[in-house]
């Protein structure tokens, strides 16, 4: 009887030389430039992003917010049959504005329509990021109003994070908020850094905040955290790549390179 090539492996010799060391499907906001630039500048060798997008949100208003998960249940599945390692909600607000047990609740509903693959969201990931890095106290940046951060230093409290300070800009406008300059980002971190907090965080995935992070931690002395770094070193540890990953950098050990190592 004839075989064909499904019939030999549970590994399908058919399957594209791309992602061939691990494939994360990411579920971003609007059009994803600004992820998606983010993911290739750290990304190791291997590794490959496949990407589906909700709509982009009238406003940065709380009420709007909470709708930005509601198609994540069905794009979700649609990475399945592309054999992912894993899938990333990554959208920082969406999965704080319900608190701690939804997030947890949302992954547990991701992997399971999936049929298992490992899931995680932003905010989940950047609580691994915090732990991992042996942070507890943190002064935060964020491009959202005033009832969104309320929101967001509450889930972070209840993950046992303290958000000692906080900056934001107030923005309503999704588009005003995705052009926000990295030197404007800087500034603010600047401004919102306090002596008590033990690392910096800016918040979002949709503002361009990944090269002022080297800069920041010079300056500032002290480890800085954005939300598409933690959210793609989170996946890539979840998929069990060992690479050192640029831009994400250990203060607390004698190593002085670029990288947290996966744990």
């Amino acid at each position: 009887m004839r075989q064909f090539a499904h019939d030999l492996s549970p590994l399908p010799l058919w399957r594209s030389d791309i992602g061939w060391r691990a494939r994360i499907g990411i579920i971003y906001i609007g059009n994803g430039w600004i992820p998606i630039d983010a993911f290739n500048k750290i990304a190791p060798k291997g590794v490959a992003m496949g990407g589906l997008g909700v709509p982009r949100h009238k406003n940065q208003s709380a009420e709007e917010m909470l709708k930005l998960d509601d198609m994540v249940p069905e794009l979700v599945k649609q990475f399945v049959s592309y054999s992912p390692d894993v899938i990333l909600w990554n959208d920082t607000a969406a999965s704080f504005m319900r608190g701690k047990e939804y997030d947890v609740e949302f992954i547990k509903m991701m992997e399971e329509s999936t049929g298992g693959i490992k899931c995680t969201t932003t905010s989940t990931s950047l609580c691994q990021a915090f732990t991992t890095m042996k942070v507890s106290t943190l002064a935060m940046v964020t491009p959202y109003a005033k009832e969104v951060n309320e929101k967001e230093i509450k889930y972070f409290g209840e993950q046992g994070f303290n958000i000692v300070n906080c900056v934001g800009l107030d923005l309503m406008d999704p588009y005003i908020l995705a052009n926000v300059s990295s030197s404007v980002l800087y500034k603010l971190a600047r401004m919102a850094d306090v002596p008590e907090a033990d690392g910096m965080f800016i918040s979002c995935t949709g503002i361009d905040s990944l090269d002022i992070i080297e800069p920041l931690e010079q300056d500032l002395g002290k480890p800085v955290f954005t939300s598409n770094q933690s959210a793609f070193w989170n996946a890539l540890r979840l998929a069990k790549i060992g690479a050192n990953v640029y831009y994400l950098r250990n203060h607390k050990t004698k190593h002085k390179g670029k990288s947290w190592r996966r744990i």
